[in-house]
């Protein structure tokens, strides 16, 4: 309605200034009438007010188009993406809300199908290419996905690794017969100014249903599948199952779990040896445990990433390395690897934390060695570096975690103070099974040697394997064929020779 006033008294100026001076006009004709000798020159005057006049409406009424284009461009700004031009998240979850309006008014419960769609790595893919490469896999992706859609779905770009899609009159198969080819489309790599950009997606189906009366529970329900898709692997599609929500209810009872763990100091360190050539002790890996009271042995794999995601990595952290320093008092000479996540490096914390640590447990911090993974360095932020200088200046060692699993690159050997690589257990698992293997691990072996840095071979199991290793050149091993992580005075057992390492 205001939009209308708006657009009405540009108009209703015009009608009255052209009203204004028709009524002058009718002045000046009464004039003429009694004095003929001036009809000239007013009929002159009447003619360039007449002209004024059509000027002045026609400006009038262009400023009146103006202003409605105008709040028509306005309205549009606000109701779509800058970047792909399709509706934003505001204008989905209204189109969302009308189709839950409607939906108890039909009979099938699955009237309207919601799928998400996410982009997998998406972030990595915005380090590696840079911004505006990651702008042309955005309005890619858009173009992709715009195909495939009928003129009655709603496409919206929802987040900026994320559309949303709303259908009407889908049936299951259909909405998963529409999922895989967008799975497939979508995975095609892209051509970017920067480079090639390989990625994923993961979708998630939902359907809007009579007892969903609030749509956003139906938004919410295909984000859970989305996050299932992601933990497969990721490049599929999952629909949504009531499973998934009591999944993740297990998860936030876990989470709540966690931080009353780290507030008792429920959590323990086990360390793992790691060997030289002749099997002799030379260093340990300092690894968390949690053995809970009523759900038994939690891995690491499980509460390590729970960490991350719910803003406990710092804190789970700082535990792991004030017990490794304690404990290591007990143990000169050896070396005690600890890691460190990325969460702990771009914090800015790190460095703090180790000061005060290092204080209070009067440790040496030339006898640790910080772990890291090759995601750490992976940004290349200016945070990172300073880090891990100032890590480097106290006197701690620095080794790279998984190394050849992710994007391993010479840049970033030769950019960032890294002592030591570990060759991932992957590698060293198809040793004797795959020819492909050894010639990765001499690779590695005959880079470290060129960089002067130091490696280790973690995930050894077999006699093969270590002897293989030792052929090859590497002379540090780590894992279960010399021993399994022990408590702190199994260690102290192993230096004492109370107890002697598997091999």
């Amino acid at each position: 309605m205001a939009a209308e006033k708006q657009r009405f008294a540009p108009d209703l100026l015009a009608l009255v200034s052209v009203g204004s001076i028709a009524s002058f006009v009718t002045l000046l004709c009464v004039v003429a009438g009694r004095f003929p000798g001036a009809r000239p020159l007013l009929t002159i005057v009447i003619i360039g007010l007449g002209a004024g006049g059509l000027i002045l409406f026609r400006q009038l009424r262009k400023g009146a188009n103006s202003l409605a284009a105008g709040e028509a461009r306005a309205h549009y700004v606000a109701t779509h993406d800058e970047l792909t031009q399709l509706p934003n998240k505001a204008l989905f979850v209204d189109r969302l809300r009308l189709a839950a309006n409607s939906v108890s008014t039909l009979e099938s419960v699955a009237s309207f199908t919601l799928f998400q769609i996410a982009l997998d790595r998406f972030e990595e893919t915005v380090e590696v290419l840079g911004i505006s490469a990651s702008d042309q896999v955005v309005v890619e992706a858009a173009s992709r996905l715009s195909s495939i859609c009928r003129d009655t779905d709603t496409l919206a770009r929802v987040r900026d690794d994320g559309f949303a899609l709303l259908c009407a009159d889908m049936t299951r198969g259909a909405a998963e017969a529409m999922a895989s080819e967008m799975v497939q489309r979508l995975c095609t790599p892209y051509a970017a100014a920067a480079g090639q950009a390989v990625i994923t997606c993961s979708i998630g189906i939902g359907f809007l249903a009579p007892e969903l009366d609030q749509p956003i529970e139906a938004f919410r329900q295909a984000q859970l599948a989305v996050s299932d898709a992601r933990k497969l692997g990721g490049a599929r599609y999952s629909v949504f199952d009531p499973s998934m929500d009591q999944a993740l209810k297990n998860r936030k009872a876990l989470e709540v779990e966690l931080r009353h763990a780290l507030a008792e100091n429920a959590l323990t360190m086990k360390y793992q040896p790691q060997v030289n050539a002749k099997g002799v002790l030379v260093g340990v890996e300092a690894l968390m445990r949690w053995n809970h009271e009523q759900r038994g042995v939690i891995a690491p794999s499980v509460f390590v990433p729970l960490s991350e995601n719910c803003g406990l990595s710092e804190s789970l952290g700082r535990l792991a390395i004030r017990q490794a320093f304690a404990d290591a008092k007990h143990w000169a000479g050896l070396k005690v690897a600890i890691n460190v996540s990325a969460a702990q490096v771009r914090s800015g914390g790190l460095v703090p934390t180790l000061l005060e640590l290092l204080a209070e447990t009067k440790s040496n911090p030339r006898n640790f060695e910080l772990e890291i993974t090759e995601g750490v360095l992976l940004a290349d932020e200016a945070q990172t570096h300073e880090t891990l200088n100032a890590v480097r200046g106290l006197g701690f060692s620095i080794a790279l975690d998984d190394f050849g699993t992710g994007y391993s690159s010479l840049s970033y050997l030769r950019r960032f103070p890294v002592d030591k690589i570990k060759i991932d257990q992957s590698f060293v698992s198809h040793l004797g099974k795959r020819p492909e293997s050894s010639a990765i691990i001499k690779a590695i072996l005959d880079l470290a040697e060129a960089l002067e840095l130091k490696v280790i071979a973690e995930g050894v199991e077999t006699k093969a394997q270590a002897e293989r290793l030792i052929e090859l050149g590497c002379g540090l091993h780590q894992g279960y064929f010399y021993s399994q992580p022990v408590a702190a005075e199994g260690i102290a057992d192993l230096l004492a020779g109370r107890s002697k390492l598997a091999a």
